[in-house]
Order: structure tokens, then sequence, then C-alpha cells
């Protein structure tokens, strides 16, 4: 499946719905809700993150103590007892605090199968995988269930869809750390003791790419090769999700084609950015200053087919004056964008900067 990253518009897709094993995609959930945690100062990222003791995997169920209600979590930056998960290319040291940070971009370049992360943001495995379950529902992840934090539960405990990870992805999508991450050639990981090589192969070989995730390996063999590939080119993101691939090679082949077709076929039109000037001055009545720039209140921009041709304008709505005070970002006019005679979007014009009063003698004057 090939989505449109702004949008999550889907622009190819081939069994799309057919179920799948999620295998070590299912740290991008993880990867998720750690996000999400710190968004809401929960849990920062630069938190140090101990490794308490080593357990024979990451699969529930495990005799460890659930999650503590969220009241009660440590201090912001106090650090948070975890416990490791079976080693495959990244192997921690118990006692041994880490940034949590550090242990997201190790789990983006190998995917590592490591623990530490979900008991760190959940208090413990079986914790974070019915976090990880219930995060999917509300993404729309009808298909998706999770059994365990890697993806190695036996039997079908662990399935998605390609268009339920496309979901997650596209939800990623809202991170930029994310991509600066997932684009690194390697990472000197625990102060360069273990020096980290990205397996993700499409990086550095096709133009724009900068990650998700490659899993390069599984725990369990039944698990077919997937990716998960980003590709930023100047304003156009595309994210492309092959699952079940017969060979690594097959899926990144078929990921390549996914990115290269989406580029070809589609682009992405910037109508306008976000404080980008208008280079319209309106006046100002009794102000400090005779004038403002108004700029653009957000940003916004069309997908696109290069081979159609739409009537598009772009048409301004302002005031030819102003009385002061106005405040800074205060709205004072809109941009109309129509396509074929339809209105589109309707975009903020907001004032570039505070004007005061000049003063009630100034006021005075006509």
């Amino acid at each position: 499946m090939l989505i449109d990253a702004l949008s999550g518009q889907a622009l190819q897709e081939q069994n799309a719905d057919v179920v799948v094993r999620s295998g070590s995609l299912n740290q991008l959930m993880v990867l998720l809700l750690t996000l999400e945690e710190a968004g809401m100062g929960a849990l920062p990222l630069d938190a140090p993150v101990t490794v308490s003791a080593p357990v024979p995997n990451a699969t529930i169920p495990h005799q460890i103590p659930k999650r503590p209600a969220r009241k009660q979590r440590a201090p912001q930056h106090a650090p948070a007892a975890v416990t490791a998960g079976t080693p495959q290319r990244l192997s921690l040291r118990v006692d041994r605090a880490y940034v949590l940070s550090d242990l997201l971009k190790a789990m983006l370049l190998t995917g590592s199968n490591e623990a530490a992360v979900a008991e760190a943001i959940a208090g413990s495995t079986t914790a974070c995988v019915e976090l990880m379950n219930a995060r999917a529902q509300r993404l729309g992840m009808a298909a998706t269930h999770y059994a365990s934090i890697v993806g190695d539960a036996p039997g079908d405990g662990d399935t998605t869809t390609v268009r339920d990870l496309a979901r997650l992805a596209h939800a990623l999508g809202q991170y930029p750390e994310v991509f600066e991450w997932s684009s690194l050639n390697g990472l000197p990981f625990d102060e360069g003791a273990i020096p980290l090589r990205n397996t993700n192969q499409l990086i550095g070989t096709v133009p724009g790419v900068d990650g998700l995730l490659a899993p390069s390996t599984s725990a369990d063999r039944s698990v077919s090769y997937s990716i998960v590939a980003s590709a930023h080119r100047g304003s156009f993101h595309l994210i492309a999700v092959v699952a079940g691939a017969a060979s690594s090679a097959e899926r990144y082949r078929s990921a390549a084609e996914l990115l290269e077709w989406g580029f070809a076929h589609y682009e992405r039109l910037e109508i306008v950015r976000q404080d980008d000037p208008l280079n319209i001055p309106v006046q100002v009545r009794h102000g400090t200053v005779s004038a403002v720039t108004p700029v653009a209140g957000k940003t916004f921009s069309l997908l696109r087919r290069r081979d159609e041709e739409h009537d598009l304008r772009v048409r301004y709505q302002l005031p030819t004056l102003l009385t002061a005070p106005v405040k800074r970002h205060e709205q004072i006019g809109e941009i109309i964008v129509e396509e074929d005679g339809q209105l589109i979007a309707v975009v903020p014009v907001l004032s570039a900067a505070k004007v005061r009063s000049a003063g009630i003698l100034a006021a005075a004057v006509p």
C-alpha cells in the first residue's frame, strides 16, 4: 500500500486487507505510544531508563507488577526501572541507565527486540500490550491484534493488515523526530560501546527515503519480510507498506517501486505556507505604525495527479483599513482557495505584529 503521508490518502494498494503476521513491526505502536506519552509530559524523551533484570522474552504474560495509575507515575526525569527482553542485536546491561530517545533510535535502526521501552511507558510488557491494542482500536486498526511487544507470540497472536499498518504510519508521521532518527546511517549506542547500523537498505539507494522500520530478522521464522518505508522529496511525503514478502530483496524492491510510482504520478502543490507574508500591507489607523503585513495562519497544500489539470484560484479577503490596537496573530482576513469553481479551503490571515494605539491625541485626528 502507498499513502500520502500528510492526508493518509491511499494512492495504490493490493491485498491491503489480508491478515498477516505483524512481527517486529509491533514496535511502531510502541514508538507511537512513547511519543504520545512524551507529548503529554508524562515521560520525557531524555528520561533515563534503568534495566533491572533480563527475562526470557518480551511476550506476555509475565509476572511483572501492573502499570501504576497515572497520578502515581514517577516525577519527570526520574529513572524508570524496566526489564530487558531477549537480545538480538542490542544487549542491554542490567542496572545501566539508558536515555529513552536512544532506545527509540536503536529500535528504529535495528528493529531490536527489547522490552525496555515498553516497560518504561507502561510498567510491564503486559500493560503495554493492553495499551497497544486500545490505541490500535482508536486508530481504526480493526484487523490488528497485539499479543506481544515484538511480534514473537506463537500462532496467530500478533496480526495486522497493510491498511492498518498504513494508518499507524500516518499517525507516526505527525512526529518529525521519527524521520530524523530513522534516517540515521548509524548510532554509537551505549556511549559508543555498541556501534549500530541502520538495517534499512533503501536509505542512500532510493532518493528521499528516511525510514521508518525494516526488521531484518524475526524470532518466529514463519513471519514473512515486511517494511514500512518513508520518503520525502521537497514538501511531498509518501509512505509505502509491504508485508508478507518472500524475501528481504522482494520487500525492498516492492517498496522502492511503490515510492517511485507515487512520486512519478502525484505531486503536492503548496498553495500557502504558514507565516508566509502576503506582501499586501494593510493600513492601520491611530496606531504606532501606519501598516501591518498580513501572514498566512497555516500551511495549505493539495495532492494532485500529475496528468490532471484543474482550474485553481486563490484570492484574498483583506480589510482596507484596521484600527489600533491590533494584536499579534489576530485574524484580519482570509485566503480563499477554489478549484473548478468549488470552495475547497479557507486559510486565516493574521497580523504579523502587534500594533499599539498611538494615544488619545492621535486617535482624535481623522
